[in-house]
């Protein structure tokens, strides 16, 4: 997390608040229209009392610059960290939200708020969207687009293409502001070093459209889609479909009968669960609000 500190550079304005241990930062990003008043960097000591007089005086400040609310945590915007596990802490995924359950006990005992939530789980492989896949996918070959396939370091050097793609399409999406490239090249995109990144594009024209993103976890147990995006001009053409059913594909050739779809954003409106017999193995994260 602390790699990330860099990004406050760009922020409006940052100031870091501890008290006994217990820290985080107030984080002013009026380049997030959502909600830009934000507390991240946030590690909490088991006191209650010491928590409690942090965020105190983390609202004092806020309120005096004159914001009505603060969120968080959120390491600046969605690029960076953000997020806390509210459920399932057992499981471990990659990246994950890393703390105990007494931040969120705390965190709504001072009086914040779910405002956006998000989950992980295990879908098999075997659902209604891999049949409907494959029909798109050579549909889409038929109507000349084209797809390609890379791991590792040849994945990696596609982040000026991740890059692009992303910002067009996330762009107006909860907690997301724009960052520089060179920053997505050396802080966001640090944590892929320690994994072997597969993906798949989707091109039309010889120009990249949209993406999958995956690896296997760490530790062997699961195969994990991280994230994907579409170019807006393409969104209604089924391309994230037919990416979808490419991911699945390879996924099932490497031995797993399921992925676990990561951080999804439960309000957004493109949001959509499987039927139970097809979901497992759920974990939920929130960011938290609170009026001053």
């Amino acid at each position: 997390m602390h790699q990330e500190l860099e990004i406050l550079l760009l922020a409006d304005y940052s100031e870091r608040f501890e008290v006994n241990g217990s820290e985080a930062y107030l984080i002013i990003n009026e380049k997030m229209t959502d909600h830009p008043c934000l507390f991240g960097f946030t590690k909490l000591q088991e006191s209650w009392e010491d928590v409690a007089k942090l965020f105190q005086n983390i609202e004092h400040r806020a309120k005096e610059m004159g914001y009505q609310n603060i969120v968080g945590p959120v390491n600046y915007c969605s690029w960076m960290s953000y997020r806390w596990t509210i459920s399932n802490y057992e499981t471990k995924l990659f990246p994950d939200c890393e703390n105990p359950p007494y931040y969120v006990d705390y965190i709504q005992r001072l009086g914040y708020q779910a405002l956006y939530t998000y989950r992980s789980a295990d879908i098999d492989i075997h659902n209604p969207m891999f049949a409907i896949g494959e029909e798109i996918y050579r549909q889409k070959l038929s109507e000349g687009y084209t797809f390609s396939f890379y791991e590792g370091e040849s994945a990696c050097a596609r982040a000026d293409s991740i890059f692009e793609i992303s910002k067009e399409a996330f762009r107006g999406s909860y907690l997301y502001c724009d960052i520089p490239n060179a920053v997505f090249q050396k802080i966001y995109l640090s944590w892929m070093k320690a994994i072997h990144p597969v993906m798949y594009v989707a091109y039309h024209d010889n120009k990249p459209i949209g993406y999958v993103l995956g690896y296997e976890s760490p530790d062997g147990k699961c195969f994990i889609s991280k994230t994907s995006a579409v170019l807006t001009q393409y969104q209604k053409h089924k391309i994230y479909t037919a990416l979808l059913y490419l991911g699945y594909r390879y996924v099932l050739d490497q031995g797993y009968r399921s992925m676990m779809y990561h951080f999804q954003c439960e309000q957004k409106n493109i949001f959509r669960r499987f039927e139970k017999d097809i979901e497992s193995n759920e974990k939920r994260y929130a960011v938290f609000i609170k009026e001053l």
